[in-house]
């Protein structure tokens, strides 16, 4: 049996590992970190380490099914690729002859590499309706910084950075978006000095110079203060604002009341401490934000991302070594032009879901959630009845998880594609096996490189998502794909002058990290120079200048703030059925603090009901001084595998607690962070009622 180790990208989350595996024969057999990938320099994490485990499960999807039973049973029989695939592109058909094109909303969610193919499949088949967790994820970043100064920067840890601010982030433990995580503790370990805003003191707010526990959700008010701070201390770049700004004088007046006093008080950070990260911060040679997605879950989403952006102008960080350097695309048909916008009819663009209300995420082409479920429930502002969803278990990672099945429940028709039968995927007429990141072949697009993510093995007959949808646009006669997914490698680097032979034989191409872009071409805004007042926002109807928006019901006595946060042994809602990775966090976790935990009665171990809006959810208590007092950090997208899909969702899913809202007016995005909730211990007989596995029904123990 032939022997061999073939480099390649790793896809256990967001980020791009280098990876090495062992394949004996046509079976990968082991895997480990690549030693001269820029990116982890060998490391591999925990999840990295699972992907063998993983890809082999025995409850992995190797054939197409047909739904047999009612939707949420789990009852289903195996039909062949070209029975499925003729339904699922039929259905689409019908549904856009019935309803038109913006009658089927395409979903998706983790991401295995396919989200420009996706929306490609959208806009050549002629529906504006993407469905993602971008309005509370990485896209209020985006969108924010495209706005202010026309494109999205990310931090640069090759050139080690004096300062680098991580907000709302744990990078170094979930290693996701590029693997910064590994990039920022070799820059630390280099002498980089950490400034870490976040209500829970993670190992990097340990290790930091500067810890700003602040109440969840007060971002926005934290970032007025800095920027208040660096502004009176006159810790600013006043040739970089003279030469390459406008607005200054607009924004020096709007953070003049946001003293950290007043700061102090909304954020419950001590002023001294917001004193002390705006001089670290403001006089640092340079400085890089790390802004992750805690700072995306409130009503001040887009706002916070605004304002650390207007952060980084004031003090000269934009796209300077060390600071937060302007992305370059890498040539080839990827991010900026692989989704192929331009096939959309502008009418029905305009049709987008949630357009009406929140424009920036519509003009990032996403459509909002809420919109979607209400046109589902409601017909509001016209029918949806087909969705085709690709990598997402909408149930648990969408607030309003109840609303959510209602809505999935009343389509006439769903597909769903996946690696395994999620609960999610336990409601569609037709399942579709989605190959792993073992398995295909893929370009990865990462802000340092251009890599080649090599097939090793196959499992059964699944296919890619890239696959499924080259074959369903075959069958639909849309224009913009190839022969086969294979073809499409070829055509997409071609205009980077390399083919994807090439590009698997060396592996990766290094991308030229250049500075200080705008000395010759400007910024690609309207102006050319950042716009720290935003004329175009005030002309949408929003906000010019970034503002905190208060949440609309504070705490009541008895009830305390819920914030969430993801396991490092897990991605988003993904691998709690691979063993290794459960038996290091078996329990869904609610961590408490001491204080908290004595005023409720509830010792560290014990199983705690957390409720808010009428709903409760199951967890094991972690007492820990590593939260604020009266915040309570929730697993997140959490279900249980081994129990009923209909039932699996809806005991420890925190998202049942939160409001599907659309709180922030630019991005829609909803509060997740900083909800009033009650916590009390659980009865043993609850939990047991909950957790037995021999059950085969739902019943109402947490109703």
């Amino acid at each position: 049996m032939t022997t061999r180790e073939v480099p390649t990208v790793c896809r256990m989350c967001h980020g791009g590992c280098g990876a090495l595996v062992t394949v004996e024969g046509e079976r990968a057999v082991s895997i480990k970190g690549h030693p001269g990938n820029p990116n982890n320099a060998g490391f591999l994490c925990a999840k990295g380490r699972a992907s063998i485990e993983h890809a082999y499960h025995p409850d992995r999807l190797r054939q197409p099914l047909r739904r047999t039973g009612p939707r949420g049973s789990g009852s289903y029989r195996p039909i062949g690729w070209d029975e499925a695939l003729d339904e699922v592109a039929e259905r689409l058909a019908a549904a856009r002859e019935r309803d038109g094109a913006e009658s089927v909303v395409f979903a998706q969610g983790t991401d295995r590499n396919y989200q420009e193919w996706l929306f490609r499949f959208a806009n050549s088949f002629g529906s504006p309706n993407v469905l993602g967790p971008a309005h509370v994820c990485f896209y209020p970043r985006v969108m924010a910084g495209i706005l202010t100064l026309g494109g999205f920067t990310f931090c640069d840890y090759e050139h080690d950075p004096e300062v680098v601010v991580v907000w709302g982030s744990n990078k170094a433990a979930t290693h996701g978006d590029g693997v910064i995580g590994t990039r920022l503790l070799s820059a630390v370990s280099r002498g980089t000095r950490l400034i870490v805003i976040d209500p829970h003191r993670t190992g990097l707010a340990a290790r930091a110079d500067c810890w700003l526990p602040l109440r969840p959700g007060t971002d926005a008010a934290l970032a007025l203060g800095l920027l208040h701070v660096v502004i009176a201390e006159g810790l600013l770049d006043k040739e970089f604002i003279e030469q390459h700004t406008t607005g200054f004088e607009q924004l020096r007046d709007h953070v003049r009341d946001w003293d950290p006093r007043r700061v102090a008080a909304v954020t419950g950070v001590p002023a001294r401490l917001i004193v002390r990260a705006a001089r670290l911060y403001g006089t640092a040679g340079s400085a890089a934000v790390e802004l992750g997605t805690g700072t995306a879950q409130h009503a001040s989403s887009f706002d916070t991302a605004r304002a650390a952006i207007l952060l980084s102008a004031l003090c000269g960080n934009i796209d300077r070594p060390g600071g937060d350097v302007l992305w370059d695309p890498q040539g080839i048909i990827g991010r900026r032009t692989m989704p192929m916008s331009e096939a959309l009819p502008a009418d029905q663009a305009a049709k987008r879901l949630g357009a009406d209300r929140h424009r920036v995420l519509s003009m990032s082409g996403w459509a909002h959630p809420s919109a979607v479920w209400r046109s589902v429930l409601d017909e509001d502002p016209y029918p949806v009845r087909t969705m085709a969803v690709f990598g997402s278990n909408l149930l648990v990672a969408y607030p309003d998880s109840d609303r959510v099945r209602r809505a999935l429940g009343a389509l006439d028709f769903l597909c769903v594609t996946d690696l395994f039968l999620t609960p999610t995927a336990a409601l569609a007429d037709i399942v579709l096996p989605a190959s792993g990141w073992l398995e295909r072949d893929q370009i990865v697009e990462h802000a340092n490189y251009v890599a080649a993510r090599r097939a090793v093995t196959s499992v059964g007959e699944s296919r890619s998502d890239e696959e499924i949808l080259n074959d369903l646009a075959g069958r639909l006669g849309l224009e913009g794909f190839w022969d086969s997914a294979r073809t499409a490698l070829d055509a997409r680097l071609a205009p980077a002058g390399t083919t994807w032979r090439e590009l698997a034989d060396g592996y990766y191409r290094p991308t030229e990290l250049r500075h200080f872009k705008y000395r010759e071409r400007g910024f690609a805004t309207r102006s050319g120079r950042v716009a720290l007042y935003h004329e175009g926002l005030l002309r949408m109807g929003y906000e010019p200048l970034p503002v905190y928006e208060q949440p609309t019901r504070q705490p009541s006595p008895g009830e305390q703030l819920l914030t969430s946060r993801h396991s490092r042994f897990y991605f988003n809602s993904e691998f709690r059925n691979v063993p290794s990775l459960r038996a290091k966090e078996p329990h869904p976790r609610l961590e408490i603090h001491p204080g908290t935990a004595a005023a409720e009665g509830i010792e560290d171990g014990d199983w705690a009901v957390l409720e808010a809006r009428g709903h409760q959810a199951l967890f094991r208590v972690r007492v820990t001084d590593e939260v604020r007092p009266g915040v309570l950090c929730a697993a997140a997208s959490w279900w249980y595998p081994e129990l009923p899909p209909d039932r699996s969702w809806r005991i420890s899913n925190v998202n049942r607690l939160l409001r599907d809202g659309d709180e922030n007016p630019a991005m829609g995005s909803s509060t997740l962070r900083g909800v009033p909730c009650t916590v009390r211990r659980a009865p043993d007989d609850l939990v047991a009622a909950c957790l037995d596995t021999a059950r085969t029904e739902w019943a109402d123990e947490l109703a």
